[in-house]
């Protein structure tokens, strides 16, 4: 991958050198956690220079996929989720999306990946989702729940999905949602108890449209903690 040859486009080349970058981990089996080679390494075996190596790791950076490890090295993510929030955050900002918008797009994704759960959940997974369904319920009466406890409920349904894609992308927008659910169980409990009691018998009753029903309802009871206006409707 000389740059000499044929003077690809810098955007173009930083491109290849971001998906040589990324058989370099699946090769070597890096981990999370593990460190990248380094830029001198890596520009070595591309025959690249490093201002293409260090332009490929940062839009890898931004995908997730590393961390920078200021003034050290750089190390495979552990939090790969975060790539995703600041993708769907800018973007959701960037286009100007409604609440109405944000609404419709956390019922779809939400509903899609239940009723996977409803077709791929064991008895093990069912009796997570209840374990997560009755904590939530006991801070709620006690009022000490927090977003934590309903976030926890959601992502035993992705974890029963058994989809390490659907669950990566799922647990990423629980948590940019993680305010806005925090603010919706505090004004609206008694709704929350319900709509997640609803939810988790449709799962065990393996009937999609009580869940769906279900959630729908749930993704309006949590639209009204979202700001009216023209700002965009994510922290």
């Amino acid at each position: 991958m000389r740059e000499e040859q044929n003077r690809p486009r810098r955007k173009s080349l930083s491109r290849q050198v971001m998906k040589a970058i990324e058989n370099i981990i699946l090769e070597q089996h890096l981990r999370p956690g593990d460190p990248l080679p380094t830029e001198q390494q890596i520009a070595g075996e591309l025959q690249v220079s490093k201002s293409s190596v260090r332009e490929a790791v940062k839009m890898l950076e931004a995908l997730g996929v590393v961390e920078i490890r200021r003034g050290l090295y750089t190390v495979i993510s552990e939090n790969p989720e975060q790539g995703y929030l600041n993708l769907i955050l800018s973007h959701f900002c960037l286009n100007s999306g409604s609440t109405d918008d944000l609404r419709e797009f956390r019922r779809i994704v939400e509903e899609a990946y239940a009723l996977q759960a409803i077709k791929t959940a064991t008895e093990e997974d069912i009796s997570e989702i209840r374990r997560a369904l009755e904590e939530f319920q006991d801070r709620l009466s006690a009022g000490h729940a927090c977003a934590e406890d309903d976030i926890r409920f959601h992502n035993q349904i992705l974890y029963a999905t058994h989809n390490p894609f659907l669950i990566t992308l799922g647990v990423a927008l629980n948590q940019l949602f993680s305010d806005s659910i925090g603010v919706s169980i505090s004004r609206h409990p008694d709704d929350a108890a319900a709509d997640h009691q609803r939810i988790f018998q449709g799962i065990v009753q393996r009937k999609p449209e009580i869940v769906s029903n279900a959630i729908a309802e749930s993704a309006r009871h949590w639209s009204l903690s979202l700001p009216r206006g023209g700002d965009c409707p994510l922290p």
